[in-house]
């Protein structure tokens, strides 16, 4: 299935076929779509949990106000992101993911700076975090469905009770977004959206 066909078939599924799971390879795949996401100065602060096993399902199903698509999926991700301490230019984290890229470590840090200084100052460091689980998260949803798997993004969830679950420190982890993945147990529905002709303004 090609992109665009992908991003038209693909809806919010709540309801998965638990007859079907999702393959070892399949799993991987999608967890690669996300891997390979852009992420602001290719820093990574984030962490991906792939929830595949059924007691930790259900335990996430319950953090998340007990949303049938977590229960039934095949895999639940959870996207979490570092909390704003780790985006330090100076710290261990920023110097470590800077020195593997070419040119200096101090090169990479200078061009860091300015941008930190800009989201901290301006109240965004959590909102600029948080996003960047969004894209690794909207590329694993439609990569997925060019394998013929649909998914849902969840934004309904208790985060202290999703970290527990999977046993991440709040000091050091926030929750950026969570998705469910699985072979559908509902029939597609069609997808509503605006033309372009009403959505774009060309300048």
């Amino acid at each position: 299935m090609d992109f665009l066909s992908a991003m038209e078939h693909r809806f919010a599924c709540k309801r998965y076929d638990l007859e079907k799971p999702l393959s070892e390879s399949e799993i991987t795949s999608i967890l690669d779509f996300g891997r390979l996401t852009p992420t602001s100065f290719g820093l990574e602060l984030w962490s991906f949990h792939a929830v595949v096993s059924h007691k930790k399902k259900m335990e996430l199903y319950h953090a998340c106000f007990e949303q049938e698509t977590v229960s039934t999926s095949g895999m639940s991700v959870v996207v979490l992101v570092r909390t704003a301490g780790f985006a330090d230019p100076d710290g261990p984290w920023v110097r470590e993911r800077g020195a593997r890229f070419p040119g200096s470590l101090d090169f990479f840090v200078e061009d860091y700076r300015p941008y930190h200084t800009f989201v901290t100052e301006t109240g965004r460091t959590d909102c600029w975090l948080r996003s960047q689980g969004y894209l690794a998260i909207a590329n694993m949803m439609t990569g997925a469905r060019t394998l013929g798997i649909q998914s849902c993004a969840i934004e309904g969830f208790d985060e202290e009770k999703v970290l527990a679950v999977l046993g991440a420190d709040p000091a050091a982890w926030q929750v950026s977004l969570l998705a469910t993945f699985g072979h559908p147990g509902e029939e597609e529905r069609e997808k509503i959206r605006l033309g372009l002709d009403e959505l774009v303004t060309y300048h």
